[in-house]
């Protein structure tokens, strides 16, 4: 129920499917995502990129607003090698949404806005609906 109510309220969104390919993962890396027992919002941005400033800043609002339930983390891939090919990155800014136990459910292609972040937000926090 919780994915069709999921998928009803991500009009316009492309779903994640499927699990990351072994062969992209880089043991090198050692990402702060997505985090433990925490629905996670991860923003890929870059220094060069024209809206990720707004991204980082809507980031950083939306962790003061959620504060413990929720984690807001701003990735920039320059910094990250080869994370943009792990994370099937093709744009930036993209955001991707992990559920409580760390499994990537959504990802976003572009800037997103505060409304709709909250949305998806709240549709994981509430958890799996029985």
């Amino acid at each position: 129920m919780l994915r069709r109510q999921f998928i009803a309220a991500m009009a316009g969104a492309v779903l994640f499917a499927g699990a990351l390919s072994p062969a992209h993962a880089d043991k090198a890396l050692e990402e702060p995502f997505p985090v433990k027992g925490k629905v996670t919002v991860v923003d890929f941005g870059a220094e060069w990129c024209e809206s990720c400033p707004e991204m980082i800043k809507l980031m950083e609002e939306m962790q003061k607003e959620y504060g413990d339930r929720a984690a807001f983390i701003n990735i920039d891939v320059d910094k990250y090698q080869g994370i943009e090919d792990k994370y099937l990155i093709e744009q930036m800014p993209s955001q991707m949404f992990f559920d409580a136990s760390g499994e990537p459910i959504w990802i976003h292609k572009g800037a997103i806005d505060a409304e709709t972040l909250r949305e998806r937000v709240d549709i994981l926090l509430a958890g799996p609906q029985k």
